[in-house]
């Protein structure tokens, strides 16, 4: 007879092992806060991302079982990343910011690996009696709502899992199987309350009252996952930020102090701040060889050139004119020219500005 408490507990040992920071296991049934997820769908919050709002991935995320045929328990892991290391001041004249998380090798390539891992423990304690569906990131589940019912921590104001003295700097990951598990208690806290900072710092005002985020207003959206051109009416809400944002947990109170937990997602490889006007000079090859394997690959050359084409013109410094314009000049593609002409008309304006101040 298979003694399931006694199966959780070493899976709870063999995923500390492996370098998992937190581990809680849910019963995949109801789906909690699905019908929000339904309603923020449905609000077009979702943006241009297809992919989260296809009538499949719809039902998969409103039944795990269609993704797992007899599944009745997800087990959560979380993995802590490191934090940034410097405060929210500007980057220097030249220089876009890179968000924490992006720092290293691809996370999901690292963690599916300790997830496979860990699957192959548990095949060795169950044999052929277990089904298991490993996930992360990329599957149709509500892992931060999962993550919240089997007791990690609560969803913050800023749409990320905040884990009580250890903060939000963390990846999810979960198992699907059809192992039914013993467990953990939901949950139930407010750990944001009256708190506001997150809501007062976005740049793009993207956070919503109800714990939910636009993504067609989010930084790590528009300089991620957008595939198109950024809105004029945004673009200079950017600031410095070349890939992704930090700034709602930057800000939030939960990350004011360091955490003290090792992260298992490996050592950065690139830099906090990348200097801009080197990235034009990348032809599409040098791109994927300077990026190999790190989530900057994800908006292509195209999409990182955009990003630091409007960075530039947030920070409307002359050394970059002559860079834009020659961009203007050679380069094809709609989406970078629509950035390197917006940097430009900044530049120039904020010349012909400075230009009438000195002469008066």
């Amino acid at each position: 007879m298979l003694d399931l408490s006694q199966l959780r507990e070493d899976i709870k040992t063999e995923a500390a092992r492996l370098g998992f920071n937190h581990i809680g296991f849910a019963p995949s049934s109801p789906v909690p806060h699905y019908q929000d997820y339904l309603a923020w769908v449905e609000a077009g919050f979702h943006a241009e991302m297809a992919y989260l709002a296809r009538q499949d991935t719809l039902e998969k995320r409103g039944d795990p079982s269609l993704i797992l045929e007899g599944c009745q328990s997800i087990i959560c892991l979380a993995v802590s990343y490191n934090q940034p290391e410097t405060t929210l001041r500007a980057a220097l004249p030249g220089e876009g910011r890179i968000s924490s998380y992006a720092r290293t090798q691809d996370y999901h390539e690292q963690i599916m690996d300790m997830l496979k891992q860990l699957e192959s423990f548990i095949h060795s304690r169950v044999g052929s009696e277990s089904q298991l569906k490993s996930y992360v990131d990329t599957g149709p589940v509500l892992e931060r709502a999962f993550a919240s019912q089997a007791g990690l921590g609560a969803v913050g104001k800023n749409n990320c899992l905040i884990i009580p003295g250890k903060g939000s700097y963390l990846f999810l990951a979960e198992i699907l199987t059809n192992l039914p598990l013993p467990p953990d208690q939901p949950f139930t806290s407010d750990l944001c309350k009256n708190c506001q900072r997150c809501i007062e710092a976005c740049p793009t005002a993207c956070i919503q009252p109800d714990h939910t985020i636009d993504a067609s207003r989010c930084i790590s959206y528009l300089t991620i996952e957008n595939k198109n051109t950024i809105p004029d009416n945004l673009k200079d809400k950017i600031g410095h930020w070349l890939f992704g944002c930090d700034v709602c947990q930057m800000v939030c109170p939960h990350n004011a102090r360091p955490s003290k937990e090792t992260p298992s997602v490996g050592t950065p490889v690139l830099p906090e701040f990348l200097e801009l006007t080197q990235l034009f000079s990348l032809s599409e090859s040098s791109f994927k060889e300077k990026f190999n394997k790190t989530p900057l690959t994800r908006p292509k050359r195209t999409g990182l050139l955009r990003n630091a084409a409007i960075v530039l013109g947030n920070q409307k410094g002359d050394h970059a004119l002559p860079i834009m314009e020659n961009v203007l000049k050679n380069e094809s593609d709609p989406v970078i020219l629509d950035a390197c002409g917006w940097a430009v008309n900044q530049i120039k304006q904020n010349n012909s500005a400075n230009q009438d101040l000195r002469d008066d």
